[in-house]
């Protein structure tokens, strides 16, 4: 991909000055109102959601504080609110899409346990019939689950709706695989990214051949 322009979102910062927070014992700083993961600023009588709370500002965030937040109030159960399962998407031409973490942060966490899995959207006939065939995903692997999702191209938005479930459920990669979805469609480019991490496994494995081979002998 090439560009004239570089943009630089600099971020937001919660309008909080006038709200007084001292006199109730709120803490806050530049960020937003100070939360526990449980939304709890340090007055247990008030929580804080989405924007004001610091953290990813998204809306989907918001909607998923609220559910927290609500589990907790209404049923009295307990619930924290966790960030590596939201998907983030940046709505630009080609469009970008992170869920967990990025190569290189999974890579200083799990070393030589992480595994990194690529398909090129080139690989798929729907973008290819769209003429939109160009893009990535990258899929970072450890002990057979997903611990992050990189995408860039057409509809990586939508794409990554299939892996922020998988992570939020702690899904393995074989679901993915076995996951059977209606060709031709862009969501293929999942599964065929999943497909991609056992390649290896079943046509390059020693081991793996002579079973087969041994299992051929004894078939008509």
């Amino acid at each position: 991909f090439k560009g004239t322009d570089l943009l630089m979102a600099v971020g937001r910062k919660p309008n909080l000055q006038r709200l007084n927070l001292q006199a109730a014992g709120i803490e806050f700083d530049r960020s937003g109102v100070k939360v526990g993961a449980n939304l709890r600023s340090s007055n247990k009588r008030v929580y804080a959601v989405g924007d004001v709370a610091g953290g990813l500002q998204f809306t989907h965030v918001a909607g998923y504080h609220a559910g927290v937040l609500l589990k907790s109030m209404l049923f009295g159960l307990p619930s924290k609110a966790k960030t590596a399962h939201i998907p983030w998407v940046t709505y630009t031409d080609p469009e970008l899409a992170q869920i967990g973490l990025a190569e290189a942060e999974a890579k200083e966490i799990f070393g030589v346990l992480l595994e990194v899995v690529r398909f090129d959207f080139a690989g798929s006939d729907r973008l290819i019939a769209e003429g939109r065939a160009k893009g990535l995903i990258k899929v970072m692997v450890v002990k057979g689950r997903p611990v992050g999702v990189s995408i860039v191209g057409p509809s990586a938005g939508e794409l990554i709706g299939l892996w922020a479930m998988a992570m939020a459920n702690n899904m393995k990669m074989s679901a993915i695989a076995a996951t059977i979805l209606p060709y031709p469609t862009v969501g293929e480019v999942s599964k065929r990214a999943a497909g991609a991490y056992f390649s290896p496994r079943l046509f390059e494995n020693a081991g793996v051949k002579r079973v087969v081979g041994f299992v051929q002998r004894f078939l008509p």
